[in-house]
C-alpha cells in the first residue's frame, strides 16, 4: 500500500502542500525554480537521491542521474537508484556534471567536507551545485545522522571545496521553525504509550492535540512567519554556488 504522505505530495495542489507541509513544498520550489530554465540535455546528479522525488521533475527536460548508499529509511523505495555508492567516493570520472542536487544529505555524512570536495570534483568548471542542509531538526534516520548546519558553517565547507558565488537562504524563520516542532508534540505524547488501553481511552485527546498542534496553530504561525526578519532560527538552509573556475 501506498503511504498517504507520498500520495498527497505527489498529487496535492502546490497551495495546499504550502500549507500543509512548507518544509517539502519549500524544497521543491528551490529546485524546481533553480532548474526552470536549464536547457535540454543538461545533466544532473541526485547525490544521496534517496526515493528520487526530483526524478519525475526533470523527466523529458534533463537528463537525470541518482546516487545514493540506500541506507537512510528503512521504509524508503530505492529501485530507482542508478548507482549505489558512498559519496566520499564516486564512481564517475571528473567534471562530467553540469549541476549537483544534494537535498538533506549532509547531515547524515561522517565527513561531509570530503562530500563536497569529491561532488566539486564530478562537477564541470563553473558548474552548479544546489544544497539544502538543516539548522533545526530532531535526530533521524539513526544512527546515519551526524551533524546540523549554520550559514557560516556551509559557507566555510563550500568555499574549501573550491566553490565560489556563494548564496545561502533560511527556508523559513522563528514562527515556520515553531509550528514544525509543535507538530512532534502528538508523537511525544501518544506514539510512546505502551499501554494500548491507555492509547485507546486517550484517543479524542490525540486526535484534539493533531488539530490543535498539526493543523490550527501551525497554519496561523507559517502565515505570521514574514515577521521575522532576521531569520536566526530556520529549519534548513538554501543553497547554491558554483564551482570555482581556476
Amino acid at each position: 500500500m501506498v503511504p498517504l504522505g507520498k500520495i498527497f505530495h505527489k498529487y496535492a495542489p502546490g497551495f495546499l502542500k504550502r500549507i500543509i507541509d512548507p518544509v517539502t513544498a519549500s524544497i521543491d520550489t528551490f529546485i524546481e525554480r533553480t532548474f526552470a530554465e536549464a536547457e535540454p540535455g543538461h545533466l544532473v546528479l541526485d547525490a544521496g537521491a534517496g526515493e528520487c522525488r526530483f526524478k519525475d521533475k526533470f523527466k523529458g527536460k534533463l537528463r537525470y542521474i541518482a546516487v545514493d548508499t540506500a541506507w537512510g529509511d528503512q521504509e524508503w523505495d530505492y529501485s530507482n537508484i542508478d548507482v549505489m555508492s558512498h559519496l566520499e567516493n564516486l564512481p564517475f570520472v571528473s567534471a562530467v556534471f553540469d549541476s549537483v542536487i544534494c537535498t538533506q544529505v549532509l547531515e547524515h555524512v561522517r565527513e561531509p567536507q570530503l562530500v563536497l570536495n569529491e561532488l566539486a570534483r564530478t562537477l564541470k568548471a563553473d558548474g552548479m551545485i544546489c544544497i539544502t542542509a538543516p539548522q533545526g531538526w530532531g535526530v533521524h534516520q539513526p544512527p546515519h545522522d551526524y551533524f546540523r548546519f549554520t550559514n557560516y558553517g556551509l559557507s566555510y565547507l563550500l568555499q574549501e571545496a573550491g566553490f565560489a558565488e556563494i548564496s545561502i537562504t533560511p527556508s523559513c524563520g522563528y514562527f515556520g521553525y515553531l509550528a514544525n516542532r509543535l507538530t512532534v508534540i502528538p508523537k511525544i505524547l501518544f506514539w510512546q504509550l505502551k499501554n494500548k488501553w491507555a492509547r485507546i481511552l486517550l484517543f479524542p485527546l490525540e486526535i484534539i492535540s493533531y488539530f490543535l498542534f498539526v493543523l490550527l496553530i501551525p497554519v496561523v504561525l507559517n502565515a505570521i512567519d514574514f515577521l521575522d526578519h532576521k531569520r536566526d532560527y530556520t529549519l534548513n538552509y538554501l543553497v547554491r554556488a558554483r564551482k570555482r573556475i581556476r
